[in-house]
């Protein structure tokens, strides 16, 4: 499938076309390059792809530069996030093959060399109804009808193979995302919202900024609030 307008949107490039006088300079009374020049290019990704703008159930195509050279794309498709390798002119690398990540979804990516790191979700380890636990825990009951639960990680991947993978929220079998109980301790998950993020790098430390869920105890039960967390990663 062609990533037609999805893609196109995600990797239009601004080349300043400034020719004379202040122009030349790259600038112009106001600011900005008198001549700018959009340059749109169509990529046959070699599978289907998933795109939306909901809010809540954001499905993305992003893009990263890699430093020296060319950029990795990464988009939803069917039970995975597939990344794919463009060069400096926007064509697919063939040489490079899609790397399927398995991710429920996926909220940004950083591109090197070597590979890339992403931002994504994977169904939490809680168990009970759709890996949450055990609704009876919330107040009022729980969703109905229920809805699953997740855990955001960073996910590390050199050439094909994933090098290493963590968790950034707080849920686990032992705490699930509605907690060990009605007045148990907060917990930090992914709900059926905030499946956001962001990367940042500083040459040596990861981080992610991301939308999340909190579990809290709150007059004998347990309440979600909507917010968000930061989490570094060292290179360790």
């Amino acid at each position: 499938m062609r990533l037609y307008n999805v893609l196109m949107a995600t990797t239009v490039a601004l080349l300043a076309a400034c020719t004379s006088g202040l122009e030349a300079a790259g600038t112009t009374k106001n600011g900005f390059c008198a001549k700018p020049r959009i340059q749109i290019t169509d990529v046959d990704v070699g599978a289907a792809v998933e795109a939306n703008e909901d809010e809540a159930a954001l499905k993305l195509v992003a893009i990263a530069a890699i430093p020296g050279g060319g950029s990795r794309v990464a988009f939803q498709s069917g039970d995975s996030i597939i990344v794919r390798e463009l060069d400096a002119n926007d064509k697919l690398v063939a040489s490079s093959p899609a790397v399927k990540v398995p991710l429920h979804d996926f909220a940004d990516i950083y591109a090197d060399k070597d590979g890339f790191v992403i931002l994504g979700t994977r169904d939490a380890e809680g168990g009970g109804t759709l890996n949450c636990g055990n609704p009876s825990n919330l107040c009022g009951g729980g969703p109905s009808p229920a809805v699953p639960c997740y855990d955001m990680y960073m996910v590390r991947y050199d050439g094909t193979k994933e090098s290493w993978s963590t968790k950034l929220t707080s849920s686990s079998k032992s705490l699930p995302p509605y907690s060990s109980g009605k007045t148990g301790p907060d917990v930090y998950m992914i709900w059926w919202y905030a499946h956001h993020g962001r990367i940042a790098f500083d040459g040596k430390n990861w981080a992610a900024y991301f939308g999340a869920a909190v579990s809290t105890s709150e007059g004998g039960c347990i309440n979600i609030h909507q917010g968000d967390r930061m989490k570094v990663v060292d290179p360790t």
